[in-house]
């Protein structure tokens, strides 16, 4: 009914988290084999310039949607939380929820990783795993070593400010119209301007405990979005013809952008420094893209999700359950899958293509039927 917020589980939120969160392991895939990014392993391999282009496109989209989508949901169920079971239990949640797989990854599957899996950690004369581990525990390094549970550590802290705000002044549910796509493009703009002055004051790449501080700026926007939403109860109201239009935006007016971006601004001929920051016009612009992108990528899939995978089997939902232990524990399966792939005299398409499927297949049914089911871990996953 009007005005009451919803009772029930809504499984095509459900369905686009796991969605998302495969597309996370097919990203991590792309960087092993392309020349952008950074992971654990990567191979480096020579590619010819369409090959460089194809990666440089599904990055670039998927970088600017897939960690804005996850926050903006994030957003929206941390709201949907507060108001149902208060802001401690909030908190005791999140701490559990959040807390706990970012120190078990910090300090255990990190350094796994990076001594057995990855081979990263290399010394002259070699080091045991123990003692490899203490060294970059006094230095401070395994506090840098959060992997893609950066994600859980932002998370916490705005599930944290998020708490504070709900304890000044209660969330209350109260359905209103969605914003207009003048409101959305103007909030667009905003993360655009924002994003732009961060990346100006940090440009090249500078992170923070392993967290991109020029990609920064999106991710509280996008939580606090999906809060609003929440409180609007606009995901259940955005009319699906304006969905869709979102989407086909996004993906023809956005790829004409990044098309123009690309080639007007030098990346053609090698030069994509300046669009890593500082105060060049190319930086501005796949600030703007980006921004613009997120945003219309997002509702544009939040309403194709609603409107046709609103439901689940068994499979569906072996998925949604083991969803976020996949995040936490995608990053040494992959690594583990593409340096067995090494060995594979194919080409660098199809080693891409067995990397993303075996990585998705392999993380959830590892999650599913070993780490889920081993004491101690299924709390944390």
């Amino acid at each position: 009914m009007p005005g009451e917020r919803p009772s029930h589980r809504l499984l095509y939120i459900d369905n686009l988290r796991w969605s998302a969160i495969s597309m996370v392991v097919v990203m991590h895939a792309a960087v092993t084999y392309s020349p952008f990014g950074e992971w654990y392993y990567r191979e480096h391999p020579e590619l010819g310039i369409g090959a460089k282009v194809g990666f440089a496109a599904y990055q670039s989209f998927q970088h600017a949607v897939a960690m804005g989508l996850l926050f903006g949901l994030a957003g929206f169920f941390s709201a949907g939380a507060v108001a149902r079971n208060g802001v401690r239990s909030f908190v005791r949640e999140r701490l559990q929820r959040l807390g706990l797989p970012l120190l078990l990854y910090v300090t255990l599957i990190g350094p796994l990783t990076e001594y057995f899996v990855a081979g990263s950690w290399r010394s002259n004369p070699p080091r045991t795993f123990v003692q490899d581990w203490w060294l970059h525990l006094r230095s401070g390094e395994l506090l840098d070593g959060s992997g893609p549970l950066w994600f859980c550590l932002v998370l916490l802290l705005f599930s944290a400010a998020y708490a504070v705000v709900c304890q000044v002044r209660p969330m209350q549910f109260a359905r209103r119209d969605p914003p207009s796509a003048g409101a959305v493009l103007g909030y667009a703009t905003l993360i655009a301007i924002v994003t732009f002055v961060v990346g100006a004051a940090f440009p090249n790449a500078t992170t923070v405990l392993n967290i991109d501080v020029h990609d920064f700026p999106q991710y509280p926007f996008m939580y606090v979005a999906g809060i609003a939403a929440w409180k609007g109860d606009w995901l259940r109201q955005i009319p699906s013809r304006v969905g869709r239009r979102w989407l086909w935006n996004g993906i023809w007016i956005g790829g004409a952008l990044w098309i123009i971006l690309v080639v007007a601004g030098g990346a053609m001929r090698g030069d994509v420094s300046p669009y890593g920051g500082g105060w060049h016009w190319q930086a501005a612009g796949i600030d703007a893209w980006r921004s613009f992108t997120c945003l219309a990528l997002s509702l544009g899939a939040i309403v194709l999700y609603r409107d046709r995978f609103d439901g689940q089997g068994p499979i569906a939902r072996f998925l949604t359950r083991n969803a976020f232990g996949v995040y936490v524990l995608h990053a040494p399966i992959l690594v583990a899958i593409t340096r067995l792939l090494h060995l594979l005299p194919a080409s660098i398409a199809l080693k891409f293509a067995l990397a993303s499927l075996g990585g998705i297949l392999a993380s959830f049914l590892i999650v599913g039927f070993v780490a889920r089911r081993t004491p101690g871990l299924r709390a944390v996953l």
